[in-house]
């Protein structure tokens, strides 16, 4: 009989967003660097879920696993990674296209905040959630949103840096 995945599983993927491969296994994020994790932080993954292997390495990759969730669970607060999207909330027309796009149902409009000409409610990213992909970013039609360490503004002054003829040494 061959090993195959759970029904659910794209059911699961769906609801971690966490991908799965063609045959319905799941994929690690990196499999020599980060083999029990996926890209999604927090969600870690051991055993026939991944692909069929034997029970010794089913054993050895839980353990893995639990190390790695422990560690998270150890500490007292966690970070947020510093690549996330921010709102400005006075350039929100609250078209909803953020919240659409978003692979990660990030974006929220909340009615306490009030969007450009006073329009209410506006687009709202937690930090702590946000994946840092950019998606919502780059699809805002208003440019309401930001990716910070990577604005507009900060692209701007990088490529300018660049490009300067003066700072370009020309050999002859």
């Amino acid at each position: 009989m061959p090993v195959v995945p759970n029904d659910d599983a794209h059911e699961l993927s769906a609801m971690f967003k966490v991908p799965i491969d063609a045959d319905g296994f799941f994929l690690e994020a990196h499999v020599k660097l980060r083999p029990v994790d996926f890209a999604s932080d927090g969600i870690f993954m051991a055993g026939m879920a991944h692909y069929p292997k034997l029970l010794d390495e089913t054993m050895i990759q839980a353990q893995a696993a639990a190390a790695r969730a422990a560690r998270i669970l150890s500490r007292e607060t966690l970070t947020a990674g510093g690549r996330v999207a921010v709102v400005d909330a006075n350039k929100c027309t609250g078209c909803l296209t953020c919240v659409r796009i978003c692979p990660f149902n990030v974006p929220k409009i909340r009615a306490d905040l009030t969007g450009i000409g006073g329009i209410i409610g506006a687009a709202y990213i937690e930090a702590a959630v946000c994946q840092g992909c950019g998606s919502c970013a780059s699809e805002c039609p208003a440019r309401a949103i930001q990716l910070m360490h990577y604005t507009d503004a900060q692209m701007i002054a990088k490529v300018g840096a660049l490009l300067k003829p003066e700072l370009i040494e020309v050999r002859r």
